[in-house]
């Protein structure tokens, strides 16, 4: 998880723990910190039981596990519950707590995330969960964004596009192509001009072609000069070729970065589902092997 998403979730007023599918801590925010005393350090990596003991009950174990396995949320109030964790530091006041359980999944990993709520006062406690729940919204968005887009590009990233392909193979009846992109001569961009180049060069090819992105298509980026386009219901030869031109079409026009003229273009490849593949990383592995025999083909002629 990168600085910024840390920032913001040890800027919200409420206790945040982050458990790994064995139930140990994974992450521990400020607001915790400064009401029990103990910093993420001492307790990353522990099971969650050893460090709130409270939480060793049946009906605990339970909730962590339904969020786990079935994406199950639960809720457990102040007025039943009183309190989960006892204060031992700024905030020394025993205070009743609200706790959501909630299923995370960031970086093809599967957490259980605890939210802690202060619910002590009455008036502060409807702020607070106002707040709270204004502050849960857009943390959770960010982590959606954080796990699903790639950050340079703002295009879908590679789990944004392996998920949505497995979600297609499951349906009955599906066709869809998936056409794997590497950019030509991209390394002597960077070793021209600069990363710092190279990373805007990325950006415009990018924007250039989300155009190809409509109600059954996406594109996006796998990594590095690496992307995909995903399109569903074609399968004739002449729809490969018609998506293939429009492709190169968009990249025909030279960039112009920082006064310089930068000329790129692409070699393709592509799969089809069901034909050529019926799990991911077959389309994938077919898709980038002709991409690549397009590549040496474009190399032994040039």
């Amino acid at each position: 998880m990168n600085n910024l998403y840390l920032t913001i979730i040890n800027q919200l007023d409420n206790g945040i723990i982050l458990l790994d599918e064995q139930l140990n801590i994974q992450l521990w925010n400020d607001w915790l910190r400064k009401f029990t005393g103990q910093d993420e350090s001492n307790v990353k990596g522990q099971h969650i039981t050893q460090v709130i003991p409270r939480l060793n009950k049946e009906i605990y174990i339970r909730m962590f596990e339904q969020a786990l396995s079935n994406k199950q949320k639960n809720f457990c109030s102040a007025a039943m519950h009183e309190y989960f964790i006892d204060g031992d530091g700024e905030r020394t006041k025993k205070m009743r707590q609200n706790m959501l359980v909630r299923h995370i999944e960031l970086d093809n990993q599967i957490y259980v995330m605890l939210e802690i709520h202060d619910v002590t006062n009455h008036y502060e406690r409807i702020r607070k969960l106002n707040k709270s729940l204004q502050n849960s919204i857009g943390f959770t968005k960010s982590l959606e964004r954080f796990a699903f887009y790639d950050s340079l590009t703002n295009l879908p990233n590679r789990k944004y596009i392996v998920d949505r392909i497995e979600n297609l193979t499951e349906q009955e009846d599906a066709v869809f192509t998936l056409f794997f992109l590497d950019l030509n001569g991209f390394k002597s961009v960077n070793d021209n001009f600069g990363h710092t180049q190279g990373d805007q060069l990325l950006q415009m090819v990018a924007e250039r072609c989300q155009q190809l992105t409509n109600d059954q298509s996406v594109f996006a980026r796998l990594g590095g000069d690496e992307f995909v386009l995903l399109v569903e219901n074609i399968s004739s030869i002449e729809e490969h070729d018609e998506q293939i031109a429009k492709i190169h079409e968009l990249l025909v026009e030279p960039f112009i970065i920082e006064n310089e003229s930068i000329s790129i273009s692409t070699s393709i490849g592509y799969a089809c589902f069901p034909q050529d593949g019926v799990t991911v990383k077959q389309l994938l592995n077919i898709a980038d092997r002709q991409m690549y025999l397009h590549k040496q083909k474009i190399n032994d002629e040039s």
